[in-house]
């Protein structure tokens, strides 16, 4: 996930592995000829075995590559996905928490940013899975609003016919999801609500809900993973008290990407 140089030829590594996040001492990585280098490069999925070693970084004793999900490195876009993946993991989860679901579910994350065409899906889904992971999942089918401090549960169904379908639902950082309509017109103008469209609130829904092979199969249009894109980043932001520096550079990516493909058409 991250690495940095420590004495003449070694690498202090943060490993995200099925018993947690640790870090460790990979001694010699930087030498020319060393062995290690190859295995632990960002974002490769590898196998350690680790000396342990009393009131001190455990040692790589041995390294070999799993998956080395390489075009992470040599493809700029899906690299800058990549290193939000792995700085949210960071930020979200110190040293020694995590478990075997964390683990597997950044590994199939840099798998699907290797593979898939839609990068924005897998981080969308990935975004809803990790928050869940570290207790920060948003409230996606109830309003947190008003009805919640009344014990009265309203469900969010944003797919369901009404005369008001085009009304937006709000999200609020703060009481952490989403507010029905009423609410989210009664709060707007006194806080700083996000709106979130019938479309924007049934995807975020779906990837909660998952299995992402299931989400893979359906075509999501551009302005809605920009429209929950910016929803997510402002609950992100709320709870690590600052923005994310990994998805300051992607979405600069992003807008140069953007607008080069529109000088090209």
């Amino acid at each position: 996930m991250r690495r940095r140089e420590q004495g003449d030829a070694d690498r202090v590594l943060t490993l995200c592995t099925p018993l947690g996040k640790i870090d460790v001492l990979a001694k010699g990585a930087r030498k020319l000829r060393s062995r290690k280098a190859g295995h632990i490069e960002l974002f490769t999925h590898s196998s350690f075995v680790l000396s342990r070693v009393p009131n001190y970084w455990d040692i790589i004793s041995q390294a070999e590559t799993v998956e080395p999900h390489a075009t992470l490195r040599d493809d700029l876009l899906r690299g800058a996905y990549a290193r939000y993946a792995v700085e949210l993991l960071d930020r979200f989860f110190t040293s020694g928490e995590g478990e075997q679901a964390l683990f597997d579910l950044l590994n199939h994350t840099l798998t699907w940013l290797c593979e898939d065409d839609d990068l924005d899906l897998a981080i969308r889904f990935y975004e809803q899975h990790l928050l869940g992971l570290a207790g920060f999942r948003p409230e996606l089918r109830a309003c947190v609003g008003e009805h919640a401090d009344r014990d009265r549960r309203v469900l969010l169904r944003p797919h369901e016919p009404t005369e008001e379908e085009n009304r937006p639902y709000g999200f609020d950082p703060e009481r952490g999801g989403a507010l029905c309509r009423d609410c989210y017109t009664r709060r707007n103008s006194r806080h700083k609500i996000a709106s979130l469209s019938p479309n924007g609130l049934w995807f975020l829904q779906e990837c909660q809900r998952g299995p992402y092979t299931r989400l893979r199969a359906q075509q999501t249009l551009l302005s809605l993973h920009e429209e929950v894109e910016r929803v997510m980043q402002h609950y992100i932001t709320h709870h690590l008290e600052q923005r994310s520096s990994a998805s300051a550079f992607l979405k600069r990516l992003k807008r140069m990407n953007k607008a080069q493909n529109q000088r090209s058409l």
